[in-house]
This record gives C-alpha cells, sequence and structure tokens, in this order.
C-alpha cells in the first residue's frame, strides 16, 4: 500500500510541477550594459509584470514556459522563454525607428509618427565610431542624404558637411548647425556632451529656419539632468597615430642615377656630394613627421529632483599630429540647468565654456611653399644641416628646407567661445505654452605668426611676425506660442513665433619685420618695419516671423504647413524680406484597417512635402560698391613719400536678394517584423534659382566683380536607410545599419547661358567638373614627326588635339570627370555576446574623379625635384619606351601633367573607417567599485581603404598641400557611478 502511494504522489508532484510558481529576477541594460531603469516586464498575455528599479533589477513570479515580455521606450521589444532559469538578464537593442521616440524639430518637438518631413536621426552610440575626430568626423556615413568629408586631416582639422548635393556657388554648402537652440559650429560642443542630432533635411522639416535653411539644418541637444540618484560618469581614451600611405620616393642615389644617365645638366652642391658619397638619403617625408599622439577624458555628472535638475560635463581633447609641432587641445566646460517653477512654468539655463589651441604647420596653397609639398618634392640628395651647421637652402623647386618650416614656423591660433542662453516656458491654461529663449555668443580669435629667417630663401631675411585678432558677438532673442490639442480623432499642434538676432564682428592686423626670434609677435614694437596694417569692422541683423501647423487625424492621415519670413541687412533695401512656405502630407498606411491583417507590417508610412527655403550666406554690405585701399596698384610715390590710394573693387547690386531653393521630397518609411527590418526610401529634387554668384568683371569695366543673382543648380537623388536585427538569442546580437545616397548635380543656367571659366562651372554638366586638356600616353620614337607638329619630342606626354587644328590649347580640353561623388553613404555591423562587443564600420563613396597634387612631383621631372620610385622604374627612355611616365625633362610643356587629366584619379573608396572591441565588466565586478558600469575597449580608426588613389588620403584630395592620412590605435575606458 505505501508503494501505491508513494506512486501516486510523486504522479502528482509530476503533473503539478508545471503549475508550481517560481520567482525570477535578473539585470536589463542597454547596449553598453547600463542598468534601464523603468524597463517594463510582463508574462506575455497577461496584466501580470513589474518594472525594474534605479539598478535595472526587477523580480516576478513565474510558470515554467511563461513568456516574459521586456518593452522599453526607445528599445525592441524582446522575449524570452522561462525554462526554470534563477536568473534571466537582458541587453536591450535600440530601436532606431521607434514610432514614440521624441525627435528634436525646428522650435519644438515631435513624435515620429508623427513626421511628415525628412529628418534623420543620429544615435549617441554611433557617435563613438570615430574616435580621434571630433564632432563632424562622427556624423560621416552616419545618415542618408549627408555627406561628410573630412577636408583637412591635420589636428582639429575642418570637414565638409553637404546635405543632398551642393545647391549653391558663392554662398556656401554647409547646413546651418543649431546647438541648443543657438547657431554654432561642430568644434563648439564636446561630443561626450551630446544627447541627440537631428538632421532635417527636406523643406518641410527645414523652412521653419527659412532664409538659412537651403542646405539643410543639424540640431543638437546637449544632455540635461534627469531626476533622481546622481549620475558621475567618467571616460578616457588615448592612444598613438602612424602615417599610412607614405610616398614611395627614389633615394639619393637612384636621383643622381638618374639625372647623369640623362644628361640633364646640374651643378651639384658641395653637401649634396658628401651625403652621396656616404651613400645617404634624406627621407624628408620621415625627417617631418613622428608618431602622433591622442587623449580625451570627460568627465560628468547630472541629477536632480523633480523640482530642479543640473547637468556639469568637464571635457578635454589632445592630439599631436603626424607632423611634428602641429597639435590640437580644447577643453570645453558645460552646465545645463532645468528647473520648475511651479505647476504652470518651468525655466532652464543653458552655458557652454571653450577654449582651443592649434599650433598649424605652413599650408600655404602654393606648392612651393607648403611643408608637404616640400617634403615630397625636396631633392633626396640634399642634407638637412650643411656643412656649417645650418639648415640646408640650396634646394631646386622648393624654396624652404621642409625640417626648418616645421621647426621653426611658429604658427597658432587660440579661441574662447563662449555660449549662454536662457528660457522661460509658461502654460498659463491647459493645451497652450509661451516660450521666450534668449541667448548670446562672445567668440575671440588671436593668430600669431612668426617666420624665422633661418626656414629658407621664401622667407624675408630678417624675422617677420604678426598677428590677427578678432572679435564677435551674437545675440538673439526667440519667442513662441504653441497650442497643442485634441479633439476625438483630431490632433492640432500650431506654433506661432518671432525672432530677431544681430551679429557684429571686429578684426585687426599687425605685422613688423626685423623681429629678433625671442620676442617674436610679443613685442612688435621691437621691429624696424611695420605694416602693413589693417582693422574691419561689420554688423548684420535678421528679424523673422514663423508659424507651423500639425493636423493629424486618426494617427492616419497627417498634414504639416509651415511658413517663415526673414529680413536681413545683408541685401539691398526693397529687397531684404524673403518668404519660405511648405507643406507636407503623410498617410499611415499601416492605420488603415486593411492592413490589420498584415501583423509583420509595423510601420508603412508614404510621406510627401514640397517648399522653399532660402541662403543669406554671404558677407555684409555686398550690395553696395566697395572700396578697396592700399596694394601696389594704388601706391604712389611723390617726392620721396609714399601715398596710398583707394580704389572701387566690386560694383554695388541695388537688386541683392535671396538665394531660392525649391524642394521636392517623396519618402516612404517602413518597419517589418517588430522592427527588426527598417528604414526608408527618399526621392528628392532641389532647385536652387537666383543664386548668390560673385562674377568677376572685364578690367576695362574698372571693378574687379559684382555680387548678383543669377544661374540655376539643381540636385536631384535618391537616399535608402536600413536597420537590421540579424540575430538576438543565445546571448548573441548582431545589427547592421546601412545608408545609401544616389545624387546627381548639374548646373541648368548661367549668367552668359553657358559658362564661367574663372570657376570651371559649365551649364549641362555638374558643378565644378573637371575641364581640362586629354593625355594619351607617351610620344613614341615612331611617333617624331606627328610629335614635331606639337612642338614635342618623343618620350613627351601626348595630348589629345581634339580640335584638330595641329596646336595644342584650351580649346583642346574635354570634361574629364565630375569632383562631387555620385553615391556615397555607411555601414555598421554591430556584434554582441555576452559581456564582449565588436563594431565594425565602413564608409564609402564613388563615381566621381579627384585631382592628386603630388602626381605632379611624383610622376615626373619637369619639376627638378624628387620623383616616385615608380617613375624611376617606368619613365620612357629611348632603350625602353614606356607608356606611362614621360622622360624627365625640363621645360617641355605638360610633361608633369599640369592642366591635363593626368593628375586625375579614380575617386571611388571604401573604408573600414573603425574596428572596436569591446568588454563590459560583469555586476559582480562593478559592484566592488560601486559602480554601475565599467568598459574598457580598443579601436583601430583608419583600419584600411579600398581605393585606386595613390595619394596620402582620399578624404583630403582637393587640398593643395595634403595632410598626410593617419591610422589610430585607440585604448579608452568608461566608467558610470
Amino acid at each position: 500500500m505505501k508503494k501505491y502511494i508513494f506512486l501516486i504522489v510523486l504522479f502528482l508532484g509530476i503533473v503539478f510541477e508545471g503549475f508550481a510558481q517560481n520567482t525570477v529576477s535578473g539585470v536589463v541594460t542597454n547596449y553598453e550594459s547600463e542598468p534601464l531603469v523603468g524597463v517594463t516586464v510582463v508574462i506575455d498575455g497577461t496584466l501580470t509584470g513589474v518594472t525594474t528599479d534605479a539598478d535595472g533589477r526587477y523580480s516576478l513570479d513565474v510558470n515554467q514556459n511563461d513568456v516574459l515580455v521586456f518593452s522599453f521606450v526607445g528599445m525592441i521589444t524582446q522575449k524570452v522563454v522561462y525554462k526554470g532559469q534563477k536568473e534571466i538578464n537582458v541587453n536591450m537593442i535600440s530601436d532606431n525607428y521607434n514610432l514614440d521616440d521624441v525627435v528634436v524639430v525646428g522650435y519644438g518637438t515631435s513624435k515620429r509618427s508623427d513626421l511628415t518631413g525628412s529628418v534623420s536621426s543620429v544615435k549617441v552610440n554611433d557617435l563613438k565610431n570615430t574616435k580621434v575626430g571630433l564632432l563632424g568626423n562622427a556624423l560621416q556615413g552616419m545618415a542618408s542624404g549627408v555627406q561628410v568629408t573630412q577636408t583637412n586631416l591635420k589636428p582639429g582639422g575642418s570637414v565638409s558637411v553637404v546635405i543632398r548635393g551642393k545647391g549653391s556657388v558663392n554662398a556656401g554648402n554647409g547646413p546651418l548647425v543649431i546647438i541648443d537652440g543657438v547657431p554654432g559650429g561642430f568644434d563648439q560642443i564636446a561630443t561626450a556632451d551630446i544627447e541627440s542630432i537631428e538632421i532635417l533635411k527636406d523643406a518641410s522639416a527645414a523652412s521653419i529656419y527659412g532664409n538659412r535653411g537651403s542646405n539643410g539644418v543639424i540640431l543638437i541637444t546637449s544632455k540635461k539632468g534627469v531626476a533622481g540618484k546622481t549620475k558621475v560618469s567618467f571616460t578616457a581614451q588615448g592612444g598613438v597615430m602612424n602615417m599610412v600611405n607614405k610616398m614611395d620616393m627614389m633615394s639619393a642615389q637612384q636621383y643622381y642615377d638618374l639625372i647623369n644617365s640623362e644628361g640633364i645638366e646640374y651643378t651639384w652642391k658641395r653637401d649634396e656630394l658628401l651625403q652621396l658619397s656616404r651613400g645617404e638619403t634624406t627621407d624628408w617625408q620621415a625627417a617631418i613627421s613622428e608618431q602622433g599622439k591622442f587623449q580625451n577624458y570627460n568627465a560628468s555628472v547630472s541629477g536632480g529632483s523633480e523640482k530642479s535638475s543640473n547637468y556639469l560635463g568637464l571635457d578635454y581633447y589632445d592630439m599631436d599630429g603626424i607632423i611634428k609641432n602641429s597639435n590640437y587641445n580644447r577643453i570645453t566646460l558645460r552646465f545645463n540647468n532645468d528647473s520648475k517653477l511651479n505647476d504652470w512654468a518651468h525655466m532652464g539655463f543653458r552655458l557652454n565654456v571653450l577654449e582651443s589651441k592649434i599650433k598649424n604647420i605652413n599650408e600655404e596653397t602654393h606648392e612651393l611653399y607648403g611643408t608637404i609639398f616640400s617634403a615630397v618634392s625636396a631633392q633626396p640628395t640634399a642634407p638637412i644641416y650643411g656643412s656649417d651647421g645650418e639648415y640646408f637652402d640650396g634646394f631646386l623647386n622648393t624654396k624652404a628646407n621642409p625640417v626648418a618650416m616645421v621647426d621653426l614656423l611658429d604658427k597658432s591660433t587660440k579661441v574662447t567661445h563662449i555660449t549662454g542662453s536662457f528660457f522661460v516656458e509658461f502654460t498659463p491654461v491647459k493645451h497652450l505654452s509661451i516660450k521666450t529663449n534668449n541667448a548670446a555668443t562672445l567668440h575671440f580669435a588671436i593668430t600669431d605668426i612668426y617666420e624665422n629667417p633661418r626656414m629658407g630663401q621664401h622667407y624675408a631675411t630678417e624675422g617677420v611676425a604678426n598677428i590677427t585678432s578678432s572679435k564677435s558677438r551674437y545675440w538673439q532673442s526667440e519667442n513662441t506660442i504653441t497650442y497643442d490639442n485634441k479633439f476625438g480623432d483630431h490632433k492640432i499642434k500650431a506654433m506661432v513665433g518671432v525672432s530677431a538676432s544681430k551679429s557684429e564682428a571686429e578684426s585687426s592686423f599687425a605685422q613688423a619685420k626685423g623681429v629678433d626670434s625671442v620676442t617674436k609677435y610679443y613685442n612688435l614694437g621691437g621691429g624696424s618695419e611695420f605694416g602693413p596694417n589693417s582693422s574691419s569692422a561689420s554688423a548684420s541683423t535678421l528679424t523673422s516671423t514663423y508659424m507651423r501647423a500639425n493636423y493629424n487625424y486618426k494617427d492616419r492621415y497627417l498634414a504639416t504647413f509651415t511658413m517663415r519670413a526673414d529680413g536681413s541687412s545683408r541685401f539691398a533695401p526693397g529687397h531684404r524680406w524673403g518668404y519660405f512656405p511648405s507643406l507636407a502630407l503623410a498617410w499611415r498606411i499601416t492605420e488603415e484597417d486593411f492592413m490589420k491583417s498584415a501583423d509583420y507590417i509595423d510601420n508603412l508610412k508614404l510621406r510627401v512635402s514640397a517648399g522653399m527655403l532660402g541662403n543669406q550666406n554671404i558677407g555684409n554690405y555686398l550690395y553696395q560698391a566697395l572700396v578697396s585701399e592700399g596694394g601696389q596698384h594704388f601706391n604712389y610715390v611723390l617726392n620721396g613719400v609714399l601715398y596710398t590710394g583707394a580704389a572701387y573693387s566690386s560694383i554695388g547690386n541695388t537688386n541683392l536678394t535671396w538665394e531660392k531653393s525649391k524642394q521636392l521630397d517623396i519618402a516612404l518609411d517602413y518597419g517589418f517584423f517588430g522592427n527588426r527590418v527598417a528604414g526608408s526610401i527618399d526621392y528628392y529634387y532641389k532647385q536652387s534659382t537666383d543664386l548668390l554668384w560673385n562674377v568677376t568683371l572685364p578690367l576695362e569695366s574698372g571693378y574687379q566683380s559684382s555680387y548678383t543673382n543669377v544661374g540655376v543648380l539643381e540636385n536631384k537623388g535618391i537616399e535608402f536607410s536600413l536597420n537590421t536585427i540579424n540575430i538576438n538569442k543565445y546571448n548573441f546580437q548582431w545589427t547592421s545599419t546601412l545608408n545609401f545616397t544616389y545624387n546627381r548635380n548639374e548646373v541648368i543656367e548661367l549668367y552668359d547661358g553657358k559658362t564661367d571659366y574663372n570657376k570651371q562651372i559649365f551649364v549641362g554638366h555638374s558643378l565644378n567638373e573637371f575641364y581640362m586638356l586629354e593625355s594619351d600616353g607617351i610620344w613614341q620614337l615612331e611617333e617624331a614627326a606627328e610629335a614635331a607638329v606639337y612642338g614635342a619630342l618623343p618620350g613627351d606626354r601626348k595630348i589629345v588635339d581634339n580640335y584638330e587644328d595641329n596646336q595644342i590649347n584650351s580649346d583642346d580640353r574635354v570634361f574629364c570627370g565630375q569632383s562631387n561623388p555620385s553615391y556615397y553613404g555607411g555601414l555598421t555591423n554591430t556584434f554582441k555576446y555576452k559581456d564582449f562587443d565588436l563594431v565594425v564600420f565602413v564608409t564609402y563613396a564613388g563615381g566621381y574623379k579627384v585631382r592628386n597634387s603630388l602626381l605632379r612631383f611624383t610622376n615626373s621631372y619637369n619639376t627638378k625635384g624628387n620623383s616616385s620610385v615608380d617613375y624611376y622604374n617606368n619613365y620612357w627612355r629611348a632603350d625602353r619606351p614606356s607608356n606611362k611616365y614621360p622622360a624627365p625633362r625640363i621645360g617641355s610643356s605638360y610633361l608633369n601633367g599640369d592642366g591635363t587629366d593626368a593628375i586625375l584619379e579614380d575617386g571611388t573608396y571604401a573604408r573600414i573607417k573603425n574596428l572596436e572591441l569591446g568588454y563590459t565588466l560583469p555586476k559582480r565586478w562593478t559592484k566592488l567599485l560601486k559602480a554601475t558600469s565599467l568598459r574598457a575597449y580598443f579601436s583601430v580608426q583608419n583600419v584600411y581603404t579600398f581605393t585606386k588613389y595613390t595619394g596620402y588620403d582620399i578624404e583630403a584630395s582637393a587640398q593643395s598641400n595634403p595632410y598626410p592620412g593617419s591610422r589610430a590605435f585607440i585604448g579608452g575606458i568608461s566608467i558610470n557611478f
């Protein structure tokens, strides 16, 4: 009997085991393993659930095979089946297309689901893909339609940001950058202080900024404190940088052999012969370069109560470049405060203080004087120091010793930038808010230069020092009233506002000669000769009114109308006001009843927008006739006294007004399978008219130029973005983000109908398309008679006679390719396994040509300087009739390829921009430090570039004196308390 009772009890235990409740607990974290507060954890199909606490922990009673659903705003919802685990820890993945995300738009915010315009959001974590660069670099490859290029690779170098193609010739193509409501620049905020970045790309999104929005708008919002536990964060990163793509130049012996074997007339200097006798070669690139260093530290404290919250951040950034004595350092202090005065009013304060210093190398555009060009072309037989112990100064095609330039040129720019803003927002009645936001900016900059006479023949025989100082002030006042209400199925949100701003700038320049190397620019009065000295001042104002109305019916049909009127003092009286309307419509197809059965489709929204934007990005007073003073044409000597005259430099234009941009956008947003596959597809059309064009005038007019409104420029293209969650199970996650942009740029109309040869702009072609002579290999011995017709010899570069008149001149030029990429984008793959994470970030561009200025030296000997080893091995000789490089001759036309397509190369590239491996310490370890999270990582920047380009760096190819590219090895740590 006992045996049967035991079996019955055992059977019942097995049967009811699945109904016995157990307690499961765990921690929910974000990608960086930081705890997430307020994550909802519920049992699927029930109302039973909890939320995570301040440490991201939860505890819940569950049954066997229950499905736990983890959800959080901005994160992909995750489901986990309970199989008896004691602990279930979940790492949430960001939902880049979460429809409930709040997106910052001009003068307000909006839910992503309510957007009708084209707005791209860049997540804070994505900004970390670029460690060494500043904010501008971090945006590269992050959003479709946004082309970011680091045009200067020096420490603190600038970036070019173009949204949806270049739409202007003389009025700039960079977007309007707004930081916490105040116009600014990428270098004016630390990346670690950024909360969010929104990029407004179409007319509907950007027209609220009217006259400044034609090139797009980038809205940057800084971090602020959150009520609750005080959060302390600290990050530190540092590493080294090495030059990549160093030019492989001839050795001293190869240089000597080339000159002697080709019978080139050259008188060897004693110091060169001594170096040759010792078998030594001067590697000028190595002589001016070194291993670069980088470090960046950021500390922040944030927190507060429901009444008041604060954020305090301190950031220090320092980089020593790979070229000696090039450096950039910056310290940034940010303080943000938000206070709730009562139930219907709150206020906030923003303060950002920045102090920076950049130490530059010689970047003169003339290749004979630039540091990099000099290092590439200087003869390898020349020593760094002569037998007299001084810097060697007997160069053939460069006017200064490259090492002397990096050792002795003292050139630095110091900047102090202060921005403060204060806002108060009232809600006197329900649904109505009134906000006033007032801001001011002070910017001080001073550039000190001292040219030591020991630098070389290009420089004065006595020291020259100069100081350029500038000061600018900016203030603005913006005041808005917003009404937001819902009536049944109808939602209405309307905003009206007025703004006023003023910019003032002052600058001065002073120079002295005969200054010694000790006092330099600190005592200009100690010089023997002074001037030219100058000073200037200017001011401009902008007054605006604007409004925006949003209508939403059943979260299904959306409409946005925007209107802005701007009055700018930069334009002629009677032409100062511009009006910029836009209209956008959207249809959320997934909200229709017939879509309810398609449960795998989470989001399908059709958007259409059209409108007009403006551009006022020119100098002040250009509608007036301007006078230039001084210069060799205006100096006269009478009775031994120097008199300086003045003359008109530009003619006035009393009709000068806005540059206008008409834009159309048709788009589809999509999301499938719980937004595991999401993105958007946009077609855009942008036509710029009344271009602000600085037209060069004939000399007989008596004027140099005149600004006028002429010409039409067109951009049209397709944008595609895709975010996917490829794998999310077994403690392994793999997500991908891809964006692609195709853009076609075309000049439709110019002031004379067809061309502007001065700017190389032609109707029917893309902006700045290459228009050059066409090379066709090398003249061979059997072509001697034909070559003679053109005054050439066998071994000279062959230029195509397209005009067929038996002579080579400008009439033979042809279009050789566009200078702007026709497509570009970025790809990010992120892998995470337990506490390890790996990021692989790739950028790419193609469909264009680049001008490699270095080829003038490396692929010929026409300039008497050094050439590449490849040239030495493949130049034309009678006994080696190469068709690759011309013979080493001096003075023969087009030998170095200048003015021909021989200096053009394919610009297509794909670059592994960042490869980063990180490890997050488990909670049991971070608890010992009283920390909430701690992550360490190792990153390699600019891992490899797939390209046919042979210069230093494909992105800086447009530079006439390019700073070499580098590969960086960075280690870092971030800890949160």
